[in-house]
């Protein structure tokens, strides 16, 4: 399957990757390192995650507050909508999807 990646979440997972990092050294990278993981898990077997809303799947960040919100296009598109941080703003992604 292909993933596409919303512009708004690209952009929020880079500043994530951006605090960790200032954080703690290498913690960025971890937490970069371990979406990429589940983004290919996703990849892999996407209907395995559980629904949040409708055909909104949504898939846990291990070791972080963080979930990987996304849908699946015709059975062969992946299209992430948000990595979005579970302790604030819930549903503010909601306004991406068409």
């Amino acid at each position: 399957m292909q993933v596409k990646i919303h512009e708004l979440a690209a952009k929020e997972f880079n500043e994530a990757v951006e605090w960790y990092e200032l954080q703690s050294k290498g913690l960025g990278k971890q937490f970069k390192k371990t979406v990429i993981e589940k983004i290919n898990l996703i990849k892999k077997n996407p209907h395995w995650y559980l629904v949040e809303e409708s055909n909104i799947y949504k898939a846990y960040i291990s070791k972080f507050p963080y979930k990987i919100l996304f849908t699946i296009e015709n059975n062969e598109t992946i299209i992430i909508w948000a990595i979005a941080h579970m302790h604030r703003k819930p549903w503010y992604w909601q306004s991406r999807i068409s």
